[in-house]
């Protein structure tokens, strides 16, 4: 640094040192701002957890979904360690709502509060009602190649309270424990609504396979009640581009029948407006009034159909289900 003959300093070095002190400054502000983000943003684990609740639309099918998640997360820290935790009647892993259940990925259940006996068998061979196997489609979760995969199992079983079967949905998340061992982690509700997620899932999963093995296995499977493509009273049907039906479950002996002409409770032709959405897209969402089984009030249902190519053919697979909220609510 120069000094002037007063004592002062050069006009050079005072500019010098206010740029260094501007970006010291600025240095340090930017390192303030930085720290501040990063303590905003959300940790990873919560990142991704909201990540899967963001597709569903009903605050139940959260909680089990949330559920599980915590439980998973507690098996790959803990691994077995966990189970005392969940086997605690009256906590949050088990109570009158929910208890855990999980699974090694051959098939052997190794915690089951509500039945002790099945701890330790194989159960590999486990059908619901219609023959699904049930425990076959959650171990084939583990086959999926993410460390914290996913999904839904729908089946028909016997709660101890009814005569006949209602439909449960299990939500199940694969576990790699501390060990490298992998887990199924579980739990399952009757009647829950059925998310429009499920569906599209479903939908999606019926036009892989029919771009994998082709129609004649695809068609099978879609008619077939033991498979995943039969769930919650509802199931996949298949249209040829006219919108004549080829795969039909709820009718099967009426092959053929023109959903052109079909008209809901107030008149509207809710198959021609897929028909017009799919001739300028590949899938689409549409409603219609019809009443549930046993009543004449009309409620929403909700079709959701894609567009595809198989062979030389134009193919419409969908499903449609009701909507489990009322005619007046905006979803």
């Amino acid at each position: 640094m120069s000094l002037n003959a007063d004592g002062g300093m050069a006009a050079s070095d005072r500019l010098w040192s206010w740029a260094t002190v501007a970006r010291l400054l600025s240095g340090f502000c930017l390192s303030i701002a930085l720290h501040a983000a990063l303590v905003c943003l959300p940790s990873r684990s919560d990142a991704a957890s909201a990540d899967k609740l963001s597709v569903y639309t009903y605050e139940d099918t959260k909680a089990l979904v949330s559920l599980v998640e915590d439980a998973a997360g507690l098996m790959e820290q803990k691994g077995e360690d966990a189970f005392p935790e969940f086997a605690v009647k009256g906590s949050r892993w088990f109570n009158d709502q929910y208890y855990i259940f999980v699974y090694r990925d051959d098939g052997t259940c190794v915690f089951h509060p509500v039945e002790p006996d099945l701890v330790g068998r194989n159960l590999s061979g486990m059908r619901d009602m219609n023959g699904k196997p049930v425990i076959q489609l959650i171990t084939d979760i583990a086959r999926k190649p993410e460390r914290d995969a996913n999904g839904w199992v729908f089946y028909l079983w016997e709660d101890q309270t009814q005569i006949t079967p209602d439909w449960k949905s299990a939500y199940i998340r694969k576990v790699i424990s501390p060990s490298g061992r992998v887990y199924l982690v579980g739990a399952g509700v009757y009647d829950i609504k059925i998310e429009k997620y499920f569906v599209s899932t479903q939908v999606d999963r019926a036009v892989a396979l029919l771009q994998a093995e082709g129609k004649e296995a695809a068609f099978k499977a879609f008619q077939d009640p033991a498979s995943p493509f039969v769930f919650l009273g509802t199931y996949i049907f298949v249209l040829d581009s006219d919108g004549h039906t080829l795969v039909d479950p709820a009718y099967p002996t009426m092959a053929g029948r023109d959903m052109a002409q079909f008209r809901d409770m107030v008149g509207a032709y809710p198959m021609r407006e897929v028909l017009d959405k799919l001739s300028r897209g590949d899938a689409a969402w549409v409603q219609y009034l019809w009443p549930r089984p046993g009543s004449a009030t009309p409620s929403r249902k909700s079709i959701y159909a894609r567009k595809i190519r198989v062979g030389n053919e134009t193919l419409i697979v969908g499903s449609d289900f009701f909507l489990a909220t009322p005619i007046w609510m905006k979803v």
